[in-house]
């Protein structure tokens, strides 16, 4: 028997996932994920100043195509405009608001209260408020389950917030779209490491042009996230 490598066919795959899941196609600068994740990635994103890595096109591609399956046909995914912000759940669901997450994450972690990442649940509440709810169904896939062994698992749960904190996270977030839209209509990006969540910048593929930005400005990480560019590059 004889192997030989076949980097053509790789990139026929790769190529067929980021067409079939639009991957490489600039989603609008006003969705509400845009003013959630890192407002200088949202920009750089818009501004398509590079293509999304071999290792982010199979990330959102298992993470559509698993969607795909798991998402009954009888589901609704509409559209919702709130004050300038566009949004779609992954799903509706017997009138209900559902997410869909896949994760490598260990499940062992699942009960604790910080378990969720941060973007996740501003998401959702940001949804809630947008459809004038207070419940968001989340549904995880742990792909490796709870490492011992690693098979996949499945939870459900329902996520419920107060109208004071879905109307907190709002203001948040528009605050975070003006600095968005203003950076779109200068065409400044936003100020390096201070528009993000600190653990945003690891494996960031924008993180060599971030720091170009950063060093042109005079911005500098904070210490978590030097602890996370160190860790990366050691």
């Amino acid at each position: 028997m004889k192997r030989t490598d076949n980097p053509e066919l790789k990139n026929k795959i790769l190529d067929h996932l980021a067409d079939l899941y639009k991957i490489k196609e600039v989603r609008e600068s006003n969705h509400l994920s845009s003013y959630i994740s890192c407002r200088t990635k949202s920009f750089l994103d818009h501004k398509q100043t590079t293509e999304p890595t071999e290792q982010e096109v199979m990330l959102f591609a298992l993470g559509y195509g698993l969607q795909d399956v798991l998402t009954p046909k009888e589901a609704s995914a509409p559209v919702i405009n709130k004050d300038g912000i566009i949004y779609s759940p992954d799903m509706i669901l017997s009138n209900r608001l559902n997410e869909i997450k896949t994760t490598r994450k260990s499940a062992k972690y699942h009960f604790m209260d910080d378990s969720l990442p941060v973007t996740w649940v501003d998401y959702m509440m940001g949804g809630c408020y947008m459809m004038e709810k207070t419940e968001y169904d989340l549904i995880i896939l742990y792909m490796m389950g709870n490492y011992s062994p690693p098979f996949p698992q499945v939870y459900a749960e329902t996520v419920q917030f107060d109208n004071a904190e879905l109307e907190e996270n709002w203001q948040k977030i528009l605050k975070q779209k003006a600095v968005l839209d203003d950076a779109l209509i200068t065409g400044n990006p936003p100020e390096s490491y201070k528009n993000c969540y600190d653990w945003e910048c690891k494996y960031c593929r924008y993180s060599l042009v971030c720091d170009a930005i950063a060093r042109a400005s005079g911005a500098t990480m904070t210490e978590e996230q030097k602890e996370e560019d160190e860790e990366l590059w050691s």
